[in-house]
């Protein structure tokens, strides 16, 4: 690549985010449901990964943990999407309804 390249993949990815950030400020629900397509591909990245059909967290020293199996890869990259954005979730302080484990 050159350096014109590498330039305007920069200021690409600094205007997605810029873009990111003034959605993210921006967004009123109409409803009380939040859909797969209110996000970004980027809003799936994060220390969860699929590793074949492991699900791995890289803890950021060197070392990962196994957090599950599965049957096949594909399960396994679903899983890891799930939790990256759950993790991108309570980081923003987005505000998650648990379950009422007393209710039967």
């Amino acid at each position: 690549m050159s350096e014109q390249d590498n330039a305007t993949d920069f200021i690409q990815s600094s205007n997605k985010a810029r873009e990111y950030e003034n959605k993210k400020k921006q967004i009123i629900l109409s409803d009380q449901y939040i859909t797969k397509d209110m996000f970004i591909k980027d809003s799936y990245k994060g220390n969860n990964y699929a590793n074949n059909n492991a699900v791995m967290f890289d803890l950021q020293n060197g070392k990962q943990n196994v957090v599950c199996f599965c049957d096949n890869i594909y399960t396994a990259q679903g899983i890891v999407e799930g939790l990256n954005l759950l993790d991108k979730l309570e980081a923003d302080g987005v505000e998650l309804n648990q379950p009422n484990k007393d209710k039967k």
